[in-house]
């Protein structure tokens, strides 16, 4: 008897130890969701049951865990506790008490690096996500500020590199993008803001999203670096790369960081990018440009603060850069592997220096915007004007033979002047601004102008389908005195300006366009129709002689 009491005992004690174990219950708390994360042993199945107040996990084939309360008490957004409970006959089931307007996933995650196997329940507030993104999206229309979006990598799961003093980097960057925000935000005409304020992760996707919603003019992705040898140290800045790396050092941390998503635990990290390759051709290789002029602008002030790494801006595939209409930076502000720059990384001195000195680069790159005042009225007659601005652009473009977006450029021809309330713009001004009235739409306006909807859009930081509030000024960029004094002959039938006119005469060449030469002359398609006398449909042959707003080409 006693020996069958020991087989049986050494069974049931071996089954239990093949059974899966939970690990460990964790929790991160966002403003719009709570994560809550269930470490386990093994690979194992789960089914899940909701209502409207709870949701449950089932997993099967678990052992269940005595260093382990039976209730977690939690009362954060979206989570008020976790219970956990047997399942007969060899399960455990994971409870949680959610408010009913929360919407909530569960997916599990495979072992990678440090991380075991997890099954990740994530409980997102929609009318929170709403009021954030309706919050970001109304910075950017009423904007009168540079922008910059400054983004503490890693956070929540993904801690990034971790020091011999268990140094996190995820903890550093997010005091050293603290500290920017707040020097930044201390400046006139700068507005920082940050991807994450806690300790909790972004997606890659959320990431640029955010800046784009912002209308971010600079985004700056803040790391600390890592080697398997103690004695690399020094700054170092990196740009967005869309073929190759620079280097190996940077293709290897390219590789390492764009792994974040998988450990920060984002389903089907490794393969989510939503980067268009038809809009990287259009917009990438200007704005890398942009990128490295404002990070070597970046070490020259960094090298002040710590050693360099690299002298020069490195350049890979980081996937957290890929905005291709916004010029983006990632820093590598010290290494937290090496002892020496882990305890000034530690050191609050430090972290300031950093700040400072990328809100001095900053200061260099982007010079402040001209004041403009803003005022805002209700959105019933925006919208009006919205839906009217839509039908307008689409008849601009058709009547433009579907070129009115290659006018973008003749925008950074007006000159703005800095707006006071109430002022109505001069005639003989040479740049103005537009204070919109109830029934305006962005085609009217640009017709009064002589402009094109795309150039307005563009000038203004402006989507198509943004509001158009009454009272609200509006960049506009207005033709000089030369050119409205051109147009007016045209209008008289002289279609040769005066040699004192201020205008010029332009001999087309082989492969020109109206659209081209109006944006290498700073020009709209209207005004050069208009100055010749040219028909939609009208061919332009080689050597003709057209009158334009500037000095002769020829």
């Amino acid at each position: 008897m006693v020996l069958l009491l020991w087989i049986f005992g050494s069974f049931w004690s071996t089954s239990a130890l093949a059974l899966n174990q939970i690990l460990n219950i964790r929790h991160w708390v966002a403003p719009d969701h709570t994560r809550v994360v269930i470490d386990t042993s093994e690979d194992c199945t789960f089914t899940v049951e909701k209502d409207d107040r709870k949701i449950a996990v089932d997993l099967d084939d678990t052992d269940f865990p005595s260093h382990i309360p039976n209730l977690i008490r939690l009362n954060k957004p979206g989570v008020e506790g976790v219970a956990l409970s047997p399942r007969p006959p060899s399960g455990v089931r994971v409870s949680l008490s959610v408010p009913g307007q929360a919407q909530t996933t569960v997916f599990k995650l495979r072992k990678i690096q440090d991380k075991p196997f997890r099954i990740v329940i994530d409980i997102v507030l929609p009318e929170v996500a709403k009021k954030e993104s309706e919050a970001r999206e109304r910075i950017k229309i009423t904007r009168k500020d540079r922008i910059v979006v400054i983004d503490p990598g890693h956070g929540g799961d993904a801690p990034g590199a971790v020091g011999r003093r268990k140094t996190l980097e995820k903890d550093v960057v997010l005091s050293i993008s603290r500290k920017l925000r707040d020097v930044l935000n201390g400046k006139e005409g700068y507005r920082a803001f940050l991807t994450r304020d806690g300790d909790y992760y972004v997606s890659f996707n959320k990431r640029l999203m955010i800046a784009r919603e912002y209308g971010a003019d600079l985004f700056v992705s803040i790391h600390a670096d890592a080697a398997k040898n103690r004695k690399a140290g020094g700054s170092s800045v990196y740009s967005l790369s869309t073929g190759g790396a620079s280097s190996e050092a940077a293709k290897i941390l390219a590789q390492n960081e764009n792994l974040a998503d998988v450990v920060g635990g984002v389903p089907n990290g490794e393969g989510s990018d939503a980067s268009d390759p038809i809009i990287l051709d259009m917009f990438q290789t200007h704005t890398i440009n942009q990128s490295k002029t404002f990070g070597y602008k970046l070490l020259k002030h960094l090298e002040g603060a710590n050693p360099l790494k690299f002298a020069s801006v490195q350049e890979a595939p980081f996937r957290v850069l890929k905005l291709p209409e916004i010029p983006s930076v990632l820093i590598e502000t010290a290494y937290i592997s090496n002892p020496t720059e882990e305890k000034l990384l530690r050191s609050d001195r430090f972290r300031a220096k950093i700040a400072e000195a990328v809100a001095r680069s900053v200061v260099e790159f982007l010079p402040p915007l001209p004041p403009v005042a803003v005022l805002v009225s209700d959105g019933k007659e925006a919208g009006k004007s919205r839906e009217n601005s839509v039908r307008d652009v689409k008849a601009e473009r058709k009547g433009e033979g579907g070129r009115a977006a290659e006018t973008d450029a003749a925008a950074k021809t007006g000159h703005l002047l800095q707006a006071k309330a109430g002022k109505t713009p001069s005639a003989r001004e040479e740049g103005s601004l537009y204070r919109i009235k109830n029934g305006d739409t962005l085609g009217k306006i640009a017709r009064i102008y002589n402009t094109s909807i795309a150039v307005l859009l563009k000038l203004n930081a402006m989507k198509l389908r943004d509001p158009l509030y009454a009272g609200r000024l509006l960049k506009i960029p207005v033709a000089t005195a030369a050119t409205r004094r051109a147009e007016k002959q045209t209008a008289a039938g002289k279609l040769s300006p005066p040699a004192n006119s201020g205008t010029g005469i332009y001999l087309v060449k082989r492969g020109d366009t109206l659209s081209g030469i109006a944006r290498r002359h700073g020009t709209t398609i209207r005004v050069l129709r208009e100055l010749n006398g040219l028909k939609g449909s009208e061919p332009l042959p080689v050597d003709r002689k057209l009158i334009l707003p500037g000095k002769s080409s020829l």
